[in-house]
C-alpha cells in the first residue's frame, strides 16, 4: 500500500527560498525580505518525499536571467527555466513557477566615512582618572551600502562599554552597531579597540600673575588682584613639574576702552597639556586709572 503511493505520480508545490547570485559589484539590493518561489512540479511520491527532508534553495542568476529597468532588476522565470530544471534535477517536471517575475530594487553601492561614537558607562575609583580620555582605534569607519541608505548615517555607535571603579589602564574591544537605515548596510570594521592611560590624580593650585595687554603708554592703571589662583587636576607623576611659568592670564585694555566696563575679564590663554579641569578662582579684575 505504502509502496504504491510512493510510486504514484503527484503534482505538488515546492516552496523554495531564493539565493541571488551575480549581482553587479557596484550595486546593492534594497529589499527587506529574501524572495521565495512556489514551484509546481510533477514527480513520483518517493522523489517528492525525499525533497521534504532538504532545505530547498534555488539560485537565481541576475546576469543571465534578469533585465534592468530604472532601479530594479526584473528576474523572469521563463528565461530561468533551464537553470531551475538543472538545479531540481530530472526527477522533477516543472509545471509552473510563481511568481513568474521577481522585481528586485537596488541602489548604487556607495562608501561613506563617519566617526565612531563610544557608548560607555565608565567610572573611575576615587582619585583616579585619565588625562586624554579614551582613545578609539579606529576612530572612524566606512559605511558601505546604497546611496539612499547611507546618506543620513552621520556616525556609528559602539555597543555599551561597562567598566566600573577603574584603577588601571583600559584596554578593551567593543563591537559596532549597524545603522537602522537598511538591512544591506555593511561596515569596514566590526569592532574597535578602546584604550586609556589611567593614573592617580591630585588637585593643584598655583597663583598666576595677570598681564594687561594693549595699555597705552600715556595711561597708568592700578588693578586688583594682580595674580589669580588657578586650580587644576594633575597626575601624581606630573605634579611637581607643573610651574606657574607654564600658565598665562591676560586682560585686554581695549575691552574697557570700547565698553566703559568697570572691570576686566581675565582669560587663561596658556596652560600645560598635562593638566585637566582647569579653573580660575577669579573672573573679574577691578581697576583704577591713575593718570
Amino acid at each position: 500500500m505504502v509502496l504504491s503511493k510512493l510510486s504514484k505520480l503527484y503534482t505538488e508545490t515546492l516552496a523554495v527560498e531564493v539565493n541571488i547570485v551575480n549581482l553587479p559589484k557596484d550595486k546593492v539590493l534594497a529589499i527587506t525580505n529574501t524572495p521565495k518561489l512556489d514551484i509546481v512540479v510533477n514527480t513520483y511520491g518517493f522523489y517528492l518525499l525525499g525533497s521534504y527532508f532538504h532545505n530547498n534553495t534555488i539560485e537565481i542568476d541576475l546576469e543571465k536571467n534578469a533585465y534592468q529597468h530604472n532601479n530594479t532588476f526584473n528576474w523572469v522565470a521563463n528565461r530561468a527555466l533551464p537553470d531551475i530544471e538543472k538545479q531540481l534535477g530530472k526527477r522533477f517536471e516543472i509545471v509552473s513557477i510563481q511568481p513568474d517575475t521577481l522585481s528586485l530594487s537596488f541602489g548604487i553601492l556607495s562608501t561613506k566615512k563617519v566617526p565612531v561614537r563610544l557608548n560607555s558607562n565608565v567610572t573611575y575609583a576615587s582619585g583616579y582618572d585619565t588625562l586624554k580620555g579614551m582613545i578609539l582605534k579606529p576612530d572612524s569607519v566606512e559605511v558601505i551600502g546604497s546611496d539612499t541608505e547611507i546618506k543620513h548615517v552621520n556616525y556609528i555607535e559602539t555597543s555599551e562599554l561597562n567598566l566600573p571603579n577603574i584603577k588601571k589602564d583600559i584596554n578593551a574591544t567593543v563591537g559596532l552597531k549597524l545603522p537602522e537605515t537598511g538591512n544591506t548596510v555593511k561596515l569596514s570594521e566590526n569592532e574597535i579597540s578602546v584604550t586609556a592611560n589611567v593614573q592617580k590624580f591630585t588637585e593643584g593650585t598655583l597663583e598666576i600673575p595677570v598681564i594687561i595687554n594693549n595699555l597705552p603708554s600715556e595711561i597708568q592703571i592700578n588693578y586688583f588682584p594682580k595674580a589669580i589662583k588657578v586650580s587644576f587636576e594633575v597626575s601624581l607623576n606630573d605634579y611637581k613639574s607643573i610651574k606657574p611659568s607654564a600658565f598665562k592670564i591676560e586682560c585686554d585694555y581695549l575691552e574697557i576702552k570700547n565698553s566703559n566696563k568697570s572691570y576686566f575679564t581675565p582669560k587663561l590663554i596658556k596652560q600645560p597639556e598635562r593638566i585637566k579641569r582647569v579653573k580660575m578662582k577669579q573672573d573679574k579684575i577691578e581697576y583704577i586709572i591713575t593718570e
